[in-house]
């Protein structure tokens, strides 16, 4: 990620907005780099919706830097908006993108809500970790496509159960010791996103890097 031209997209969750990828922002920008921290309205929509908006600005933006790499930094729902835009969008030439705590295989917090309040927020019932549900039942676009794509999990997450942000294709995986609702604001999260934009890998050791507990969720 030398060509300065490049551009990060930084995509929150479900009830987030750009505040939570602040810390993100701040340290790409000061590297040189541009970036894009992207907002939307989280919670009135459904997932489709969000990855339809986001494609149509990620083209526009293609067509002001044609020269330079599009890179996408996500946290939580942001990383299923990104796959859900994938299968309607093609990209000339879309780089790396570093999904933080995303729920690949869905979550039962979003499962349990789900039936209270998914009235007003119809993504919660896409999110749930339902066999049936929307995300479980999405393809795999970033492995399809050969995006370059690292996953960042919380060991302390209430909302995803631990080895449910797997996803097949995966090129490097991390474990920071946090929360899931502010995973963006640790320094070692940071870190880590720029390792993974950089050079297309985790500069972990010992306890934070264990690909091999990448389990199985039902």
């Amino acid at each position: 990620m030398e060509n300065r031209k490049d551009t990060v997209i930084l995509v929150h969750g479900l009830g987030g907005s750009r505040l939570d990828m602040w810390p993100i922002a701040r340290r790409l920008t000061g590297r040189g780099l541009e970036v894009r921290n992207w907002g939307y309205r989280s919670l009135g929509n459904r997932i489709e919706t969000h990855a339809t908006r986001l494609g149509e600005d990620i083209k526009v933006l293609e067509r002001r830097i044609p020269d330079g790499q599009i890179h996408l930094v996500t946290h939580s729902m942001g990383g299923i908006i990104a796959r859900a835009m994938l299968m309607n969008f093609e990209f000339e030439d879309l780089g790396r993108v570093v999904m933080l705590a995303p729920p690949h295989r869905g979550s039962h917090a979003a499962r349990k809500l789900a039936p209270f309040i998914g009235w007003l927020t119809p993504s919660l019932g896409q999110l749930s970790d339902a066999a049936d549900s929307f995300v479980n039942q999405l393809p795999n676009t970033l492995e399809e496509k050969g995006i370059e794509f690292g996953i960042v999990e919380s060991t302390k997450d209430r909302v995803i159960a631990q080895g449910g942000v797997h996803l097949d294709g995966y090129h490097d995986y991390a474990r920071v010791n946090g929360h899931h609702g502010i995973l963006s604001w640790y320094p070692k999260t940071i870190s880590l996103v720029e390792d993974f934009l950089t050079r297309g890998k985790f500069d972990v050791s010992g306890e934070s890097k264990k690909k091999s507990r990448l389990v199985e969720t039902s």
